[in-house]
């Protein structure tokens, strides 16, 4: 039996590392063709060669997602080498975490720019071929933006930028077959990984205690997962929508 986007373009922001690994890997076993999109080919590489050994294809394509003409270009070469885009992940993020007291214009603007500027190129660029045959687009929030966590500041306030992105787009796009949905994952990713590891063992439990599922969400199987059922035909009539993938984590405000 075919998979669920057999027959289809992905193209994943961010899949060099952590969490956009495991997007592309379930988006690749699906059945996709992947263009993998960031900016270290050393990684990308990496990535590649996990798809290629599992059956899949892919193709490498450095980009900086800040930059509105390495944009254009990048989905230039997806469409001409695999395809146009059916489905848009815009996953990669840049960030420099600190207190909402501290953020000045260099900490703001480069979350801005890598979060809520990268995801709009893209969606950009990847509307016309979208607006003539329909098409998913994934975009990335954060529970921690959405509970407002103070030490994440700029980060929090990309995030929830990227939500009024999320839903501007659904609604002046769903008569041309797109949908548009944000993700809020909770997934150990490095950047993550930094801050678990400066806790100590009681604060780690503490905050695997407020998680039903008592764990982190693993990037292929929670958030690809997921990524796959919303780029697949099923999930046609799902838009604009705000999907947390944490375990059940309770204090969420959705």
């Amino acid at each position: 039996m075919a998979g669920p986007l057999e027959g289809k373009v992905a193209l994943i922001t961010g899949s060099g590392s952590g969490m956009g690994v495991g997007i592309a890997l379930a988006v690749a076993k699906a059945g996709a063709a992947v263009a993998l999109v960031g900016r270290t080919v050393e990684t990308l590489e990496r990535t590649r060669a996990q798809i290629e050994g599992a059956g899949g294809r892919a193709i490498v394509a450095p980009c900086d997602i800040t930059d509105r003409g390495q944009v254009n270009a990048t989905v230039a070469r997806t469409q001409a080498q695999l395809g146009p885009v059916w489905l848009l992940v815009n996953n990669a993020v840049s960030t420099d975490n600190r207190p909402i007291e501290e953020v000045d214009e260099p900490n703001l603007d480069l979350v801005l720019r890598s979060s809520i500027h990268g995801s709009l190129y893209m969606m950009q660029a990847c509307f016309p071929t979208m607006k003539e045959r329909g098409g998913r687009i994934v975009n990335f929030g954060s529970g921690g933006a959405t509970m407002g966590l103070p030490e994440v500041g700029a980060y929090a306030i990309a995030k929830e930028g990227v939500r009024g992105l999320t839903k501007t787009a659904a609604t002046g796009w769903g008569k041309y077959g797109i949908t548009v949905n944000t993700v809020c994952p909770m997934v150990a990713t490095p950047l993550f990984d930094v801050w678990w590891q400066s806790l100590s063992e009681a604060e780690r439990g503490h905050h695997l205690s407020m998680i039903p599922m008592r764990r982190m969400g693993d990037g292929e199987q929670d958030v690809g997962g997921l990524i796959v059922f919303l780029g697949s035909e099923g999930a046609g009539y799902i838009t604009s929508r705000t999907l947390h993938v944490d375990g059940g984590r309770a204090f969420y405000d959705r």
